[in-house]
């Protein structure tokens, strides 16, 4: 029975997702901000179900999977340096805001850490789609947002370790920080150890004629990567990631692509869905100014942030901007901490209702603004030119 009206649910949250995708076409507006909506109306009729649950997950796991199939484990070793730089510079620039913020509204070092994540990490997700719905794969700025969204992955991970410790023990556990860094670091080089030294035997695994055949051995070495980061307490998105970093170095790369990318875009929908039925809109009116106030605060960081990075390594002023836009969207990751928050008694009501309102703004207005970014920014550069034009 319980089946049944989860297979019902997500039937009519397919059909409520196809009329409101639709319409976004039609008014040439963001998908993911118009299915997040869509998940806040659907919560009104039925709650977000095991198999919702379950595909939204696979949302994630897919998405990761086709942005590290766009980059290779060539230039993953070989922008070590940038990925690094690029984070640092990232990390610097947002998540102290967040904890002055934090201790600004009269959170104590543990709720300023946890809203410091919250601002502090990009959505991969929501960007990784918003890359490929506009195309961006090749511009100049990609590669550096790619970076810093694999150092905010395993910076996260780590944070979550180090929150989880504070939370159950009121103190740091360095022993077990150091342990999630050790891990994180073992299962990026197996993979790396292994694209590089097995290309060839790869390449033949997967060089399977009968496309049934093809797409199951696919999807198995997705999942099971995945199902393998999950098993030793890392994210799943991390397994998935280096999935796609692995298929990359083969020639089925394309064949792979084209395979995989249905399946990512109906799991994906269904994670901005449940995604938008998690957020409990009915208490949080009273904090939207508030929430307006970090969202436009933590963007302007961003964007900054970008521009600084650009700059660094030679992009131009139009790139620069573009890559800061770029990390406005949140997500996946402050949805988990959101998550933490939720489950921690001692957490102030406003701030578990503030966490909801945030990610809702720079989840749907982020993705608008970074499909809208190149306009925003010729209309600021050219107010710029006429500015000292007439000034000389």
């Amino acid at each position: 029975m319980i089946v049944n009206e989860s297979v019902l649910s997500l039937g009519i949250s397919l059909l409520t997702l196809f009329f409101a995708g639709f319409l976004a076409t039609k008014i040439n507006q963001s998908l993911t901000a118009i299915f997040i909506v869509a998940g806040m109306v659907l919560q009104n009729f039925f709650p977000v179900t095991i198999i919702t649950e379950f595909i939204a997950t696979l949302g994630i796991i897919f998405m990761l999977f086709m942005f590290g199939l766009e980059f290779s484990v060539g230039t993953l070793m070989n922008n070590h340096g940038k990925i690094f730089c690029a984070g640092i510079y990232d990390l610097a620039f947002n998540f102290p805001l967040g904890l002055l913020l934090g201790w600004l509204l009269g959170y104590d070092l543990m709720h300023s850490l946890l809203l410091a994540g919250i601002i502090y990490v990009t959505s991969s997700v929501i960007v990784a789609k918003s890359i490929i719905d506009l195309k961006r794969s090749a511009n100049p700025e990609t590669e550096h947002i790619l970076n810093i969204l694999i150092f905010e992955d395993m910076f996260i991970a780590v944070f979550l370790a180090c929150i989880v410790g504070i939370a159950n023990n009121g103190s740091l556990d360095a022993k077990g920080a150091f342990f999630m860094i050790f891990k994180t670091a073992s299962f990026f080089l197996f993979f790396i150890i292994l694209a590089r030294t097995s290309k060839k035997f790869i390449d033949k695994l997967v060089n399977i004629e009968h496309t049934e055949l093809f797409v199951i051995l696919i999807l198995s070495i997705i999942v099971l990567s995945a199902g393998a980061a999950s098993r030793i307490g890392l994210s799943e998105a991390i397994g998935a990631f280096l999935a796609g970093l692995l298929l990359s170095e083969t020639k089925q790369r394309h064949r792979i692509s084209e395979s995989i990318k249905p399946f990512q875009q109906f799991s994906t929908a269904i994670f901005f869905v449940a995604f938008g039925m998690s957020i409990d809109y009915k208490h949080i009116g009273n904090l939207i100014p508030l929430g307006i106030l970090l969202f436009v605060l933590s963007s302007f960081s961003k964007i900054f942030c970008g521009y600084f990075v650009g700059r660094k390594y030679a992009l131009s002023k139009k790139a620069g901007f573009r890559l800061g836009f770029s990390l406005i969207p949140r997500g996946e990751f402050s949805i988990i901490l959101a998550g933490a928050i939720a489950l921690n008694p001692h957490v102030p009501y406003s701030l578990k209702s503030l966490t909801g309102v945030y990610v809702l703004l720079s989840a749907i207005l982020g993705s608008i603004l970074m499909k809208e970014s190149d306009r925003f920014i010729q209309w600021c550069l050219e107010r710029k030119n006429k500015h000292m034009s007439a000034n000389v």
